[in-house]
């Protein structure tokens, strides 16, 4: 054990000394999550836009209608600015607003009078969903006044006539509204017509949390890059001799080899750790599953990182071993999720990529993210990765001992 730890710190130490790599290495998932952050926030994106109202009316009615617009979710949506008419329509031609609302003078007397009177709603064509929710706002205010006239005209002309009501009057406005009001309960309580309404997603399509599905996918990414660079170490130290001093010591290979393997497993848990914590501002994983995925995630790489050093012992020469190596790891990091999600992803590729080795810890450590894997599946998954992982270390001591370090 003592070379073995040897090997482990001289590893590490020797990373210390390249800290521009190492920066690379460790900062990639950082970074990418902290961009990730920064697109996607800490939770669900509102649309927002400006409602350029220009109220030239002023009266109650036109008020209420104006007021309608900064209740409840609406509220958060809409930022409504007064404006003249002139300035609005300028304000429109430059972009800045996603609807212009002119309400006419009168437009309140003509509303209680039952008289015509057009609004006039401008809306920003470059712009899709605001304008939209500004449109039918607009329209179901206008339907609500035309029931109420239609039900209630007659009294409320009435009451605004101007003149001072007799007692007679108010009494029968009162007796008429309190008649209305027993007349629309019926249908209210009970409720004549409940509406029943079930979300049903297209076969084939579901939503999904675009920063959750990205962060695994960078994470990976990342892992796959420190698979290979340090994989690629091995060709240094055959340049500079060690390993053919190793064969000629009590020391067995199997040691050195994995004092290189727990020196990678460190950096991993340092860069993925990091990376999953960031992610937890983005996704709210929480702490347990994320130190579990990236111990799952540090063993995958461990597992990649004896692949790729089995590929690179295979090239002739350490020019060789760097195309090989990058010839399996680009394919492999577009097809299995590492560039872009699955869920992104045409489905034959998808369905190709999920079953190579990086796809598949890809979809083990987002089940795990997502809170869709059981302690037994957890289990199970690292079972499997130190299954393969056991298979290639003694592949590769075995390729250490037969002729690789001479």
């Amino acid at each position: 054990m003592r070379f073995v730890r040897a090997c482990t710190l001289k590893d590490l130490r020797r990373l210390r000394r390249d800290p521009i790599a190492v920066g690379i290495w460790l900062g990639l998932p950082i970074v990418i999550c902290l961009l990730l952050l920064l697109v996607f926030g800490r939770g669900q994106a509102t649309p927002q836009g400006k409602l350029l109202l220009a109220d030239e009316d002023e009266s109650l009615l036109s008020s209420l209608l104006a007021g309608a617009f900064g209740q409840g979710p609406l509220g958060k949506m809409l930022v409504v600015e007064k404006v003249t008419q002139q300035d609005g329509r300028r304000r429109m031609d430059r972009g800045d607003g996603s609807a212009l609302l002119v309400i006419p003078k009168g437009f309140g007397d003509a509303l209680i009078k039952g008289q015509a009177s057009q609004l006039k709603l401008v809306t920003n064509p470059s712009q899709s969903i605001l304008p939209q929710i500004v449109e039918q706002t607009v329209s179901m205010m206008l339907e609500a006044g035309f029931y109420v006239q239609a039900i209630a005209g007659d009294r409320i002309r009435a009451l605004a006539s101007g003149t001072a009501p007799s007692d007679q009057s108010v009494a029968e406005s009162s007796i008429a509204f309190s008649h209305l009001g027993t007349a629309i309960g019926k249908y209210l309580n009970p409720r004549r017509i409940d509406l029943e309404t079930e979300v049903v997603e297209p076969q084939g399509t579901a939503s999904f949390n675009m920063a959750a599905a990205f962060i695994p996918s960078m994470v990976f990414l990342s892992v796959l890059f420190l698979a290979m660079g340090f994989s690629g170490e091995i060709w240094k130290e055959r340049r500079q001799g060690v390993l053919k001093r190793l064969l000629g010591t009590p020391a067995r290979v199997e040691a050195f080899l994995l004092g290189r393997v727990l020196s990678l497993a460190v950096v991993l848990l340092v860069a993925v750790t990091a990376g999953l914590m960031i992610g937890r501002a983005v996704t709210a994983i929480p702490v347990g599953i994320a130190l579990a995925g990236a111990g799952f995630t540090a063993l995958a790489g461990v597992a990649l990182y004896l692949l790729f050093q089995l590929l690179v012992m295979r090239a002739g020469t350490e020019r060789g071993a760097n195309i090989v190596v990058n010839l399996v790891m680009f394919p492999l990091a577009m097809a299995g999720g590492s560039f872009f999600p699955f869920e992104v992803m045409p489905a034959w590729l998808a369905a190709i990529g999920k079953w190579t080795p990086n796809g598949w810890s890809l979809r083990q450590l987002s089940a795990m993210l997502a809170g869709k894997s059981s302690p037994v599946d957890i289990g199970l998954a690292c079972a499997g990765v130190i299954a393969v992982a056991s298979v290639e270390f003694a592949l590769v001591a075995r390729r250490l001992r037969r002729g690789f370090a001479l």
